[in-house]
C-alpha cells in the first residue's frame, strides 16, 4: 500500500513538471518587432572577425547602445592598439590607443580611415541587425519559419552592397535576438558573435571605457595574414 502511494506521488510530480510552461518568448511578429524596437538601451559583448581572401583578424567587441547613440570598444590582438568608436548626437568619434580622437559625421567612414579598410564597415546598420531589425534601407529582406530576420541586402553611402545573414538566435529578456551575424561587402567578410547581453538604464551615460584608458600603439591597423 505504501509503495503504491509513493508510486502515485511520483507520477503526479512528474506530470506537474511536464505541465510547467517554458520560458515565454513572444512569437507574434508584430509583438516581436515592437519589443525589438524598444530594445534600444543595452550592452552586449562578443567577438568580431573581419577577413578577405588573403588576410584576417579576430577581435573582442564591447558595444553599448543608447537610442541612436553608441559606444564601441574593439580590442585588437596583442601588439595592436584597441579602437574606440562612438556616436553621440550625430557626431561620430574614433580613437586609437592614447592618440587624440578624430571626429566626423560618419562612424563607419572614420573607422574605415583608422583601420585602412577598402570599404566602410556599416556600423550604424549593425546596431539594428544585432537586434534582428533590417532597417528602413534594407532590401530583399527574408525571414525564417519563426518570422525572425534571416537575411537582407543593404547598400551604404559608398554604394557598397552588403549581404547580411543571421545564422543563430538566442533569447535575451524573453526576446529572440541574433547570436551570430555574417555580412559580406566588397572584398570583406564580417562575422559578429553576440554572447553577453544586459540592459542599460536610460540615465546611465557612462561609457564602456574612458578614452584615456584605451592603450596600445598608434598608426594604421595592418591586418595580419592567416
Amino acid at each position: 500500500m505504501f509503495l503504491r502511494y509513493v508510486f502515485l506521488l511520483v507520477v503526479v510530480l512528474l506530470l506537474s513538471a511536464c505541465g510547467t510552461p517554458p520560458l515565454k518568448v513572444s512569437e507574434d511578429p508584430e509583438s516581436r518587432r515592437i519589443a525589438l524596437e524598444r530594445l534600444n538601451e543595452f550592452k552586449v559583448s562578443g567577438g568580431l572577425g573581419v577577413w578577405t581572401a588573403e588576410e584576417s583578424i579576430s577581435t573582442r567587441i564591447d558595444w553599448q547602445q543608447s537610442g541612436q547613440d553608441f559606444d564601441i570598444l574593439v580590442r585588437l590582438p596583442a601588439g595592436l592598439s584597441s579602437v574606440r568608436v562612438s556616436q553621440k548626437d550625430r557626431v561620430a568619434m574614433v580613437q586609437r590607443g592614447g592618440t587624440d580622437p578624430v571626429t566626423g559625421s560618419s562612424a563607419a567612414v572614420l573607422l574605415q580611415q583608422a583601420l585602412g579598410l577598402g570599404v566602410a564597415v556599416p556600423i550604424e546598420q549593425m546596431s539594428l541587425w544585432m537586434r534582428g531589425l533590417p532597417g528602413e534601407r534594407a532590401e530583399s529582406v527574408q525571414y525564417d519559419d519563426q518570422n525572425r530576420l534571416a537575411a537582407m541586402n543593404y547598400r551604404d553611402s559608398q554604394s557598397t552592397l552588403w549581404r547580411a545573414k543571421v545564422l543563430k538566435y538566442s533569447v535575451f529578456d524573453n526576446i529572440h535576438v541574433p547570436a551570430i551575424i555574417t555580412a559580406t561587402g566588397g572584398p570583406y567578410n564580417i562575422r559578429l558573435v553576440l554572447k553577453e547581453w544586459s540592459r542599460v538604464p536610460s540615465d546611465d551615460t557612462a561609457l564602456i571605457q574612458p578614452a584615456t584608458q584605451v592603450g596600445g600603439s598608434s598608426g594604421r591597423l595592418k591586418v595580419p595574414g592567416r
